[in-house]
């Protein structure tokens, strides 16, 4: 199973450098008391972290050309990713954190590639640890940096890991339509679904709109299932590592 915290669930997105603590100690605790060792993969968002560092510097191709600009975008997401360490490592939770920009970097020119080696990640997993990926800035060929969102980190992971279930946990109940979560959606109405779907304005990877469509590149490169669910609900963690099936929008 892959799961991926959204910022919007574990920071104050609105408000910079500000974690939401309450519910990352809860997620926490939901992992000491149901996770038993199973094989999971977990992925966190930038929020108001990355997201706020890095809208400063971004260019309209989702470049970071200025050094201090890439530095400091990493620095904000080391920042986030220290907290979710404390919270985990104190409830007894093995939390390993991997920086993406260790195993992920951008290649070539006119048309460049994410090339990735997720040897870390396994090696995490073969060694018993939960293995932790967030947002980041990566460095490119080029000699520049690029915004690689948890949303893309988690659907690559999924794909390479042949996960049962790429979970996106958010602050919504799922996908709504008239204020009320889908509790499914098929393959065939995904497309019209994202073409609909507006991504928040402070939210340099796309908010709701880029998880469809990662949602979209992961069903149609061979994945099994998704979910959108929301995280900041006390045991919905709890239940998805157990198996059950929870309250959110199924995909597949």
């Amino acid at each position: 199973m892959v799961i991926k915290l959204g910022g919007s669930a574990i920071t104050q997105k609105d408000t910079p450098y500000t974690p939401n603590l309450d519910v990352i100690d809860r997620i926490a605790q939901e992992f000491s008391s149901s996770w038993g060792g199973m094989r999971v993969l977990l992925v966190h968002g930038g929020g108001s972290y990355g997201h706020h560092a890095a809208i400063k510097y971004i260019d309209g191709s989702g470049k970071l050309r200025s050094p201090s600009g890439i530095a400091e975008t990493r620095h904000a997401m080391h920042r986030l990713t220290s907290l979710l360490a404390d919270s985990f490592l104190d409830k007894g939770v093995p939390f390993f954190a991997i920086d993406p920009s260790a195993c992920f970097f951008e290649e070539g020119g006119s048309k460049p590639s994410l090339e990735h080696s997720i040897r870390p990640v396994e090696l995490a997993l073969s060694a018993g640890l939960l293995p932790s990926l967030g947002g980041d800035v990566i460095l490119s060929s080029q000699g520049h940096g690029r915004i690689l969102s948890g949303d893309t980190i988690a659907r690559i992971l999924a794909l390479a890991s042949s996960a049962k279930l790429l979970a996106f946990g958010t602050d919504v109940d799922g996908y709504l339509e008239g204020g009320k979560p889908l509790g499914r959606i098929g393959r065939g109405k995904l497309k019209e679904i994202i073409a609909a779907a507006k991504g928040r304005s402070n939210d340099v990877t796309g908010g709701m709109a880029g998880k469809l469509g990662e949602i979209d590149k992961y069903l149609s490169s061979g994945g099994k299932r998704a979910l959108i669910f929301n995280a900041t609900r006390p045991g919905a963690v709890a239940r998805l590592l157990r198996g059950e099936e929870i309250e959110g929008t199924y995909i597949d």
